[in-house]
C-alpha cells in the first residue's frame, strides 16, 4: 500500500506523524488508538485521532470487531481478507480466511441489491489453551 500516493489523490499531505502511524500499522495486526497513544506519546493525542479519523475515511485501515474492545483497527489490504476468532479467557486473537464466507456474503447481497465494501466477522471461541 502506498500511502503517500493515496494521500496524494486525495488531496491530503504526508506528515511525519502520519508515515510514522502508518509504517507502525503495517508492523502490527490489529491496534487500538490507546496503542497509537502509548507508542507515539510524542505525538499529540488529537493528532492521533485525526489520523485515525483521515484513515478510515481513506479505507487505509477498517474498524474490527473484536469483543469487548470497542477501538480495534488494521490495515485494510484488498487482496487479503481475513476474520477474526477471539478467545474470551486469554483474549488471543486468530485470524482464519475463508472464501465460502465471503461468497455467501456477496451472493446474499446481490439478491437484495447491495454492494458489499467491507464485512468484519469476529467469532467468540475458546482456544485450546484455555480448555
Amino acid at each position: 500500500m502506498n500511502i503517500a500516493k493515496i494521500l496524494k489523490d486525495n488531496k491530503k499531505s504526508l506528515t511525519n506523524e502520519r508515515l510514522v502511524i502508518f509504517n507502525y500499522i503495517q508492523g502490527s495486526h490489529i491496534f487500538s488508538s490507546n496503542d497509537l497513544l502509548i507508542n507515539f506519546s510524542n505525538i499529540w493525542r488529537a493528532s492521533v485521532f485525526r489520523v485515525i479519523k483521515l484513515f478510515l475515511d481513506l479505507w487505509i485501515i477498517r474498524k474490527v470487531n473484536i469483543w469487548k474492545k470497542s477501538d480495534s483497527y488494521e490495515l485494510n489490504e484488498e487482496n487479503h481478507h481475513h476474520e477474526h476468532m477471539n478467545c474470551y479467557k486469554c483474549w488471543k486473537i486468530t485470524n482464519f480466511e475463508s472464501e465460502n464466507i465471503c461468497k455467501i456474503l456477496f451472493e446474499e447481497s446481490k439478491k437484495i441489491w447491495f454492494l458489499i465494501k467491507e464485512h468484519s466477522i469476529t467469532i467468540v471461541w475458546v482456544c485450546n489453551n484455555c480448555l
